[in-house]
């Protein structure tokens, strides 16, 4: 009962604000009504006190009316039916008026009751939500109006919601299985140590450094992606070669790409070229993509590219990382920037150095990093499958 008399606070409110108009502009039209039978009333009836038997003169609308040959006993046979008509005409008003009052509030109730009905909907729709039930999606009204638009923004706002709690939860999952995968390695290790069970050489402390450094690596990138994420990230721009930094990037995967037998080829047409960027912040975008595509497209070629990009008011260097792999999956490309996606369930798809397949990759963080540096330089950058095959991902940054 108490929840009723909530809902209708709002609906008694309009009604009675509607309510009250109608009866004031009953009231208003009926004043105005009489007023003007009664002005019409003296104007044909009415007599001057200072008249007898001579005549009475009245002026109405600049003209002059004479009245002659009446007496005092003709006013009263002409005001008495008067009178009785102005009597009749003022029941009839305000009877009218009684009437208008009366449907006016029916009226107001019906409009309010439908007037408020989204907003009842979208009340219980929030309740329910909060209570914890999912899947919510509010009827939309038929009528083009406000109400349509904040039903279908509260639908789309319970959908983001239900996605982000969703993300949330396989994002722990998540970095539960990347943290659980090291710790297990190292407790074996220190275990069979303590058994003396394996010797604590070179080759089992360096396993054990291996996985505390893979540890050290998550931390620093769940760090990273925050303040990135949260503006906190410190910038330090200054005019830098594009070519160069491209070049100076690739250098530090050489190696590594010789050993999985990839070839890294930098193509920078316009040696010219220049972006105001942090370039360590830049230097780190490129290596993050650089580490994907040698993780999911060994073998084949790798292709890292500048140009310029845009018309001539808004131009800005345009740089590339094409790979010859398998690709991004159907409906990815938007994905691969998430938290610790992989496009591969199983986590197999991962080859390390010697070209074995590994079980975890990276963290699963470096595209988000990325992602996340890009658009704090003002950029923005995008993954898609290249035409011939492999994936491509292409990011956009300020030109100097």
């Amino acid at each position: 009962m108490a929840r009723r008399r909530r809902r209708g606070t709002l609906r008694r409110r309009l009604t009675f604000a509607f309510t009250f108009v109608a009866l004031a502009a009953v009231g208003l039209t009926t004043w105005l009504t009489l007023g003007a039978v009664f002005g019409a009333q003296q104007e044909l009836f009415g007599f001057s006190d200072a008249g007898g038997s001579g005549g009475t003169a009245q002026q109405s609308d600049g003209r002059m009316m004479w009245m002659w040959g009446r007496t005092r006993g003709d006013e009263a046979d002409v005001a008495a039916p008067s009178r009785e008509a102005f009597r009749r005409i003022s029941r009839t008003a305000f009877l009218a008026g009684l009437l208008s009052f009366g449907m006016a509030a029916l009226a107001a109730s019906a409009f309010t009751r439908v007037l408020t009905r989204p907003l009842i909907a979208l009340t219980d729709g929030a309740k329910r939500f909060e209570r914890g039930e999912r899947g919510i999606r509010l009827r939309v009204p038929a009528a083009r109006d406000e109400f349509q638009g904040l039903t279908l923004a509260f639908n789309t706002l319970v959908a983001a919601l239900e996605r982000q709690e969703t993300w949330r939860r396989n994002m722990t999952a998540d970095i539960a299985h990347d943290l659980r995968t090291p710790l297990a390695v190292l407790r074996s290790e220190i275990e069979a140590m303590q058994d003396t069970v394996v010797v604590p050489d070179a080759a089992a402390l360096g396993r054990l450094h291996g996985e505390v450094m893979r540890l050290a690596r998550l931390v620093d990138d769940l760090r990273m992606l925050s303040s990135a994420e949260s503006g906190g990230l410190t910038l330090e721009r200054r005019e830098v070669a594009v070519a160069e930094l491209l070049t100076q990037s690739v250098e530090g995967f050489r190696g590594r790409a010789e050993r999985l037998g990839v070839a890294l080829t930098v193509d920078v047409a316009d040696h010219d070229l220049r972006a105001l960027v942090d370039p360590d912040r830049i230097g780190q975008v490129i290596a993050n993509l650089l580490d994907n595509a040698l993780h999911y497209a060994p073998g084949g070629p790798i292709t890292v590219a500048a140009e310029r990009a845009g018309g001539e008011e808004a131009e800005t260097v345009r740089v590339s990382v094409r790979d010859h792999g398998p690709g991004i999956p159907d409906g990815a490309s938007e994905r691969v920037f998430e938290r610790f996606f992989r496009g591969d369930s199983s986590r197999t798809r991962a080859v390390g150095d010697d070209g074995a397949a590994q079980s975890g990759g990276g963290s699963g963080l470096g595209l988000a990093i990325a992602k996340a540096i890009v658009e704090d330089h003002g950029g923005s950058i995008e993954a898609a499958n290249a035409p011939q095959g492999g994936a491509i991902f292409t990011f956009h940054l300020p030109r100097a």
